[in-house]
């Protein structure tokens, strides 16, 4: 059985007033609850659903600013008064860091729209069902559909958090997500790979066949691949490979950690123009169709939206307390993490702004590029450079999707890609907390063979 909020926040406060009162000098315990049920696809076949429930608590210490971290997965007063005690002995043999501090408590407004009222009553059948759904539609979009992998997922869970300072913060939330991957077979052509992937916290947004449609389509249509000329020309990348290629390495470089350590090229340039005038990136926790939403971070912080980029320009790095204490500037309330680890620095949901014009017309307007579904290759995360090969790619010249392409590399750097940018889609499309329109971008160097 699930624990509630409540009863999570009571775990959660015993275990402070604990560690409190066996020499912590700040202490913070947060813990989860889950509930979960899937059932996977393998080799074009529904394969046994599985369903579990865990719950779990971490527990941080500091004393005399040195760290203490431990966690466990039974929730027993016997287990929490060792876990306080394995925290502080960690603590006591750590070495002491300024930085080191808890956040103080901040009102945490209370998010809707992550949970839906309905879904204690999801049952493991409609799962089942969801996932059978998904792998039909598929294979009935075309008889050469090959589905690898995928699945449905459901998961109901309730967290909650508190510390010495005062912090104090539980919500629940749901989400129901799905994915499909494999490729197409004609003869003994075998296409490209692709992979698709929804999600939503509401039942009534459960789409499977538009999921399923797209997967199908897109790897039937990179069938009879050919090689294609070298050339330096226009790149259009889909929301899918713009997070392989350019969101990973850009959002790295704003992790504060990453700056801090001398890992981003990014670093120091805040106000400057990073970036084509048309791109605006936010980080928005709050934004409740986004399956990383929530009310507050890892820390209890509460989330707010970031600008990130705004028209190119470079607004704002991420934070957790103890980066934001080293430049003594303020949490920008991205502490992430599980139970089972101390808090780091990392995104919630990333949304890019749209374009004005429609992927057509950003199509209809290239004399010769290239279209890239997926990315498969290397990215320098600090340097930016680039390098791999285009998946499910097509050759377009004067505007016309001419054929798909194999064995086809490009190879540029993501920081000057993001200067290049001549296009961005109006249509967007959610991949896991990403929300992203397609990018058009210029002077990447294509080859082929």
């Amino acid at each position: 059985m699930n624990l509630t909020e409540n009863e999570l926040l009571e775990i959660c406060s015993l275990t402070v007033k604990q560690a409190v009162a066996k020499g912590a000098d700040e202490a913070e315990a947060y813990g989860v609850s889950s509930m979960e049920s899937e059932a996977a696809i393998e080799r074009n076949d529904i394969m046994l659903g599985k369903y579990h429930q865990a719950s779990g608590l971490g527990i941080r210490v500091l004393k005399n600013r040195a760290l203490g971290f431990s966690s466990i997965n039974r929730l027993g007063r016997v287990q929490i008064d060792s876990a306080v005690d394995a925290a502080l002995q960690i603590a006591s043999r750590g070495s002491s860091d300024p930085y080191n501090v808890l956040p103080k408590p901040s009102k945490i407004p209370r998010l809707s729209g992550i949970l839906d009222p309905k879904a204690e009553s999801f049952s493991s059948e409609e799962t089942l069902r969801h996932a059978v759904d998904l792998l039909e539609i598929a294979k009935s979009y075309d008889k050469r559909v090959t589905v690898d992998s995928g699945g449905f997922n459901t998961s109901l869970y309730s967290h909650a958090i508190v510390n010495s300072n005062g912090v104090e913060g539980s919500e629940s939330g749901s989400v129901f997500s799905w994915f499909i991957m494999g490729m197409a077979i004609q003869g003994e052509e075998v296409s490209s790979f692709d992979f698709q992937f929804d999600g939503s916290h509401h039942m009534k947004n459960i789409d499977v066949r538009t999921t399923a449609n797209r997967f199908s389509e897109n790897v039937v249509s990179s069938l009879g691949s050919k090689q294609c000329e070298a050339c330096k020309g226009t790149l259009i990348l889909s929301p899918e490979a713009a997070i392989e290629l350019v969101l990973q390495t850009l959002m790295s470089s704003v992790n504060s950690n990453n700056i801090q350590k001398g890992r981003s090229k990014l670093a120091g340039r805040l106000g400057e123009q990073i970036a084509s005038s048309g791109l605006t990136i936010t980080d928005d926790a709050t934004w409740t169709e986004g399956l990383a939403a929530g009310g507050f971070d890892r820390e209890g912080v509460p989330h707010q939206p970031l600008t990130v980029v705004e028209n190119g320009v470079l607004r704002s790095y991420l934070y957790n307390t103890y980066t934001a204490a080293r430049e003594g500037v303020k949490s920008t309330g991205h502490a992430v993490g599980d139970e089972e680890s101390s808090p780091r620095v990392g995104t919630s949901n990333v949304l890019m702004q749209p374009g004005n014009s429609s992927l057509e017309k950003l199509l209809k307007e290239v004399r010769r590029g290239i279209l890239v579904t997926r990315f498969s290759g290397n990215v320098n995360p600090i340097s930016g450079d680039f390098s791999g090969v285009v998946k499910g790619g097509h050759l377009i010249v004067n505007g016309e999707k001419v054929h798909p392409l194999k064995e086809t590399l490009i190879a540029g750097n993501v920081f000057e890609l993001l200067q290049n940018i001549s296009g961005i889609s109006k249509e967007r499309q959610k991949i896991f907390n990403f929300y992203l329109p397609y990018i058009r971008a210029e002077n990447i160097s294509v080859t082929s063979g």
